[in-house]
């Protein structure tokens, strides 16, 4: 047999890992018995594992040995949120958005079959405080809490782990959106968010999926209208130069 390089030994173990043939919690062979396996040398072992240990599926105790990862959604929710942050192009952006026009869509549907008074009251709340915000930076930031609490109580921990991971990114894409028109797109949002909140209350899951897509395809094309404004002036300054 061929010994086996760092690379080769990383990927099987990988594959063992993910195909759930090692579970979260179990401990890897040690490595001697990598070493004998694969026919390869202690630094080629090594080296495998530190990969799999920054790729986070595995963590290794002193005097124990090394352990399947259990995985953990606050490093997941670290990752996303350095990522929705730091992200400036349009492209990109226009991913996110359209993540969130799946898992929103699908949060607002559960939320208004579920018949949960308590949660219909708190999204309501945050409903009110939109239409009570007097700074149009204050009504941009009490919409994406709208769009929080929907998540949170939709009862799927990764909707609102994805929705707290991207908040500051809707806030910023929020305020960018009002850059012109701001008094106008405040009530067409408003009435957006509203035909979302009467689905819910109503208890219709398809009504309350579809208005919350329609709100955040709207929101995507008012970005997109927004932005394109200011990239034509940006040209028209560089061809004055």
């Amino acid at each position: 047999m061929k010994r086996c390089s760092s690379k080769q030994i990383e990927a099987s173990l990988k594959q063992r890992i993910l195909s759930g043939q090692m579970r979260p919690g179990s401990k890897l062979p040690s490595e001697e018995g990598l070493r004998k396996e694969f026919r390869a040398s202690r630094t080629a072992v090594r080296e495998a594992i530190r990969q799999l240990q920054g790729g986070g599926l595995v963590a290794t105790v002193n005097g124990s040995g090394s352990f399947v990862s259990a995985g953990q959604l606050d490093q997941v929710f670290s990752a996303f949120s350095a990522y929705s942050l730091l992200i400036d192009d349009g492209e990109a952006i226009c991913d996110l958005l359209e993540l969130r026009l799946a898992i929103e869509g699908a949060a607002a549907a559960r939320v208004a079959g579920q018949s949960n008074s308590a949660a219909v009251a708190a999204i309501e709340r945050h409903l009110m405080a939109m239409e009570q915000a007097v700074l149009i930076e204050e009504f941009a930031i009490r919409d994406i809490e709208f769009h929080m609490e929907l998540l949170r109580v939709s009862g799927n921990q990764l909707f609102a782990m994805l929705g707290k991971a991207m908040r500051d990114r809707y806030v910023r894409l929020a305020i960018d959106s009002y850059r012109s028109d701001k008094e106008q797109q405040r009530e067409v949002t408003f009435q957006e968010h509203t035909h979302i909140m009467n689905a819910i209350r109503e208890g219709k899951p398809t009504a309350a999926r579809d208005a919350m897509r329609r709100h955040i395809t709207q929101a995507k094309l008012r970005w997109e209208r927004v932005n394109s404004k200011e990239a034509d002036k940006v040209d028209m300054r560089e061809s004055k130069k």
